[in-house]
């Protein structure tokens, strides 16, 4: 069974992508590799910790906390 099923999206859900380059460490999600990726639709929300933002908008040293069931993950926005 597809734990997935329903969730699936064509679509990236992501403003910020593709990437124009791959990055320093080879970790930016470029056109290319985006085709290898399976999209989801976000419906879930989650907190996260981490230690700030890069440069380039990517979290640095970040950590999972918990889902969010107070909020709806179309209400979720960047803070700071």
């Amino acid at each position: 069974m597809n734990r997935f099923q329903g969730l699936e999206s064509e679509l990236c859900p992501f403003g910020n992508l593709p990437e124009p380059k791959s990055g320093r460490w080879g970790a930016g999600l470029t056109a290319a590799k985006m085709k290898e990726c399976r999209w989801l639709k976000p419906v879930l929300a989650g907190q996260f910790e981490f230690l700030e933002w890069s440069g380039d908008n990517h979290l640095r040293h970040s950590r999972f906390i918990a889902l969010r069931e107070d909020k709806k993950a179309t209400d979720v926005v960047r803070e700071g």
